[in-house]
């Protein structure tokens, strides 16, 4: 596995030294549920950000204290997160957050929705280590178990963003106080030494820990967990590395020492077929393997450029952004072949060139294709639904070419084949169905003739895109994805 979390029970396993040589043994009581054994854990000898915890385009340097992320490009449109590797599940503690830098922001002034203020931003707070997973990392504040401030004066949870304390920006020192003790729990931030108040109180029982998260856009920061990194404890408030001591600590995920027994799974299918649902839900079934997605949909999620989060509202701006977005998977694709976690490729993949391409990269990892194959009425149905759910129009033109370059993929143990799958998954119709479906789709193109002309706005005929499950465009998307390698 590429990554996992300990358990957190009695029967929990203790990391090992052989995990982190500059690791100390401690035993420590983890409090709650009525939970009192006495688990050995091995926490690092300090606190510093996690490369099991962070987005992949995140960069960890400077004793695992300095956080920042790629701007280069596309890059500069994308907000980058990370965990810190010891979370709190109990107690009073804070941690610090330096701006030091801004990175260059080369985006384009004629994208209207991009201001000024949201070229170089920064938030700073705390999540629960098990909020969806990897998912949650670029979603600090987003969800409903994460707790944080913007420096635009925002303060974030849930989605919901209000007015709190001062802006904040390159020399300022924010420190984030937690407290677990209350009920109900609190949270609240202090800005170069002033107190800018409690932000919220929220209802906490004991079921995860919480982490310091970052998330950024264009800007470089200092984490500070104890004195000797240059924090000042707010009144009230320890260190956060004092958890460890005081048995209120839990570590974060760790990441394998290689690739091998690593997850690489390929999905296959038509636009509209259900590749993007089957592999969310994949993902969120399988929480210890902390599945990261590629493909341009979250890679448009990666942005979260007000125009392009309103799913409504994508058609007309795909011509600009596509491109991007492409370039963007690209770039994280070549990054992940070289770290030991788990990814889910979600594109059409309908090419064999294109999967072997994709594929020699990820060559000793342990590799999936997951043929989404669902019979023909129910395809024509998804597709309608899809369409009249978002407006997402598929031509008749690109479902054809995908159509024509559909070859399903083979095992590497299968006669005949080429291809280096270890394993080969039909959740939906199996090979055999799927292969009579995908000659009698082949013979009957009027078919796709008509699901166009319902999937299609008037005078827009024209445009090519394909269009997944969750309502994600792409200008001749995969069927062209040779050109993003």
């Amino acid at each position: 596995m590429a990554t996992s979390w300990p358990k957190r029970d009695s029967s929990s396993s203790s990391i090992t030294d052989e995990e982190h040589p500059d690791a100390k043994k401690l035993k420590i009581t983890v409090a709650g549920d009525q939970l009192e054994t006495q688990t050995p854990l091995v926490i690092p000898r300090r606190v510093s950000l996690n490369p099991a915890d962070c987005d992949l385009d995140f960069c960890i340097e400077f004793n695992g204290l300095q956080g920042s992320a790629r701007y280069e490009e596309e890059f500069a449109y994308c907000w980058s997160g990370a965990r810190a590797d010891v979370g709190i599940s109990g107690g009073k503690y804070c941690f610090g957050c330096k701006i030091i830098a801004y990175q260059p922001a080369n985006i384009g002034y004629d994208e209207d929705d991009i201001s000024e203020d949201h070229k170089n931003v920064c938030r700073v707070g705390v999540s629960r280590g098990d909020d969806n997973g990897n998912s949650s990392l670029g979603s600090l504040g987003e969800t409903m178990n994460s707790f944080c401030i913007q420096t635009t004066r925002e303060f974030c949870s849930g989605g919901k963003f209000c007015d709190y304390g001062d802006r904040f920006e390159i020399g300022d020192t924010i420190v984030c106080c937690v407290d677990l003790e209350a009920k109900p729990a609190s949270i609240g931030f202090s800005r170069n030494g002033g107190w800018m108040g409690m932000a919220c109180q929220f209802d906490w029982q004991w079921q995860s820990a919480f982490f310091p998260h970052v998330l950024l856009k264009n800007v470089v920061v200092l984490l500070q967990f104890c004195r000797e990194d240059g924090l000042e404890p707010v009144e009230g408030y320890k260190p956060w590395a004092s958890s460890v001591q005081d048995g209120k600590a839990f570590p974060g995920p760790t990441l394998s020492p290689d690739v091998h027994g690593c997850d690489l799974m390929m999905m296959v299918g038509l636009p509209g077929s259900g590749k993007t649902t089957w592999a969310e839900k994949w993902a969120t079934e399988h929480p210890e393997k902390r599945y990261i997605l590629l493909g341009e949909t979250h890679a448009f999620d990666k942005m979260k450029v007000p125009s392009l989060m309103d799913r409504s509202n994508k058609d007309e701006l795909f011509e600009c952004w596509n491109g991007r977005a492409a370039k963007l998977f690209s770039a994280l694709v070549s990054r992940a072949s070289k770290l030991p976690r788990n990814f889910i490729i979600d594109h059409t993949n309908v090419h064999k060139v294109h999967r072997r391409h994709k594929l020699k990269p990820f060559a000793n990892y342990n590799k999936v294709a997951v043929v989404v194959f669902p019979a023909l009425e129910e395809f024509k149905s998804r597709v309608v639904k899809r369409y009249r759910e978002l407006g997402k129009e598929i031509p008749a033109g690109v479902i054809n070419e995908a159509l024509g370059n559909f070859v399903l993929p083979m095992s590497k143990d299968m006669h005949g084949t080429d291809e280096h799958f270890d394993e080969v998954w039909f959740p939906e119709l199996g090979r055999a169905e799927s292969e009579k479906y995908l000659g009698e789709m082949k013979a009957n193109m009027n078919f796709f003739a008509v699901l166009g002309e319902q999937t299609q706005r008037p005078g827009s005929a024209g445009v090519s895109r394909e269009v997944d499950m969750d309502g994600a465009s792409s200008i001749h998307g995969d069927f062209m994805d040779a050109q993003h390698y």
